[in-house]
């Protein structure tokens, strides 16, 4: 069954998973969270240091503590070198921190960087990643050193964190069937936000992605010890897909697929993005009535007839696009986790420039991506079955290589 048979009260649970989008990602009011995180926010500065602070308190207000039943015993390693042991977690706390600090050479010498991953399961044995860069880029010399990097990627960690909000609910009443049913294996979502992406003066493999780097490294480190009965298993080998989104948030993105592997991850998202579109879900997005500070509705920017699509579809002629863009992404694809690059190609035009600022981003597009994810990964996680109301009766879960919205 696809979107297309949903019922009125469905569409309106698809569209409104999350209550007020505004607060996240409406850039017109000065309080929302992705207008907070538009400021120069080079490595090391005391503005990054402050974003880390945003997204930890927007994570910390999702978190639940969900008990786990004593008929279903959840055992987790802890690594004590050089010994490893199991220990029996009574509950779990969801979206759990771990912050990833180390330091690296770069052309201004040692600098610090911190990434930070956010867990909604962290005992679960596999996940899907959705991931950002958080820092903009370094410049030494006024005016640039005001580059704010709208797109480049404040809008999409924006992104990224209102998805995780609004799924929070539905990921939280998977977890406890899971917990009392025991029969699924659990695949959690996790949120990856990668410091030091940027490059501090010519892009290299030196200068260049320096949280990724150091996080893949840590994660290629085995989490038990190996024995003669028992596989070597590393954190990289339970990720299901690194999914990574930069240089979004501006109009008329074009996205193209660049793995076979995760191409019908791509599918289930350009599908989405079809059926939402057909439905005038976007269009409803155009009318809707959103408010700045004040009483101001906000002007949509995106004022066109027909609707470009984001996704360049593919074919039995296109199924893999060549020109892989170098990103954050390359040091978990030498690991071979599979990967689904989210990136506007060609890259939008303010591309490191001052230009790209608030004026550079279009909130129709931002709520359309929201949407598009949101109605993709509920597709993934199976998570249509915890929506309580009829969209949960119309959506089907297909294995992969059949999924439809």
């Amino acid at each position: 069954m696809n979107l297309q048979s949903l019922t009125q009260q469905s569409i309106i649970s698809l569209t409104n998973l999350s209550s007020d989008p505004d607060s996240t990602l409406n850039f017109y009011r000065s309080d929302s969270l992705l207008s907070r995180i538009l400021i120069p926010r080079p490595v090391e500065s005391q503005n990054l240091s402050d974003c880390r602070q945003i997204f930890s308190r927007h994570f910390e207000g999702l978190s639940n503590s969900i008990d786990v039943p004593d008929s279903h015993p959840i055992y987790k390693n802890l690594k004590t070198q050089p010994s490893y042991s199991s220990q029996q977690i009574h509950q779990i706390k969801t979206w759990s921190l771990e912050s990833h600090s180390f330091t690296d050479q770069t052309p201004y010498g040692t600098k610090r960087f911190t990434s930070q991953i956010f867990t909604h399961d962290p005992t679960a044995p596999l996940r899907l990643i959705l991931a950002a860069h958080i820092d903009s880029k370094f410049f030494p010399n006024s005016p640039q050193n005001g580059f704010v990097g709208a797109t480049d990627s404040a809008a999409p960690v924006a992104i990224i964190l209102e998805v995780a909000r609004s799924l929070t609910p539905l990921l939280d009443s998977q977890l406890i069937q899971h917990l009392n049913s025991y029969q699924e294996e659990r695949v959690t979502l996790q949120v990856v936000l990668l410091d030091g992406e940027e490059a501090f003066k010519d892009w290299s493999s030196t200068d260049s992605i320096y949280g990724a780097r150091a996080l893949a490294k840590a994660w290629s480190e085995p989490q038990s010890t190996p024995t003669a009965t028992s596989k070597l298993i590393r954190s990289l080998d339970e990720i299901q897909a690194f999914v990574l989104l930069d240089l979004l948030g501006s109009s008329e993105p074009t996205i193209n697929n660049y793995y076979q592997e995760t191409g019908w991850i791509f599918d289930t998202m350009e599908r989405a993005e079809s059926r939402l579109d057909e439905l005038g879900i976007f269009k409803d997005l155009r009318i809707k009535t959103l408010k700045a500070e004040g009483s101001k509705p906000v002007k949509l920017q995106r004022d066109r007839g027909r609707r470009r699509p984001f996704f360049v579809k593919r074919n039995h002629h296109n199924q893999v696009s060549f020109g892989h863009i170098e990103d954050d992404h390359l040091p978990f694809l030498k690991e071979d986790v599979p990967i689904l690059h989210l990136i506007s190609s060609p890259f939008p035009r303010v591309w490191h420039s001052l230009e790209d600022d608030r004026t550079a981003l279009d909130l129709q597009t931002i709520l359309e991506w929201n949407l598009i994810l949101q109605t993709s990964l509920i597709e993934y996680f199976g998570l249509h079955r915890f929506l309580k109301n009829s969209y949960s009766k119309d959506l089907n879960v297909r294995r992969k290589d059949e999924l439809v919205i």
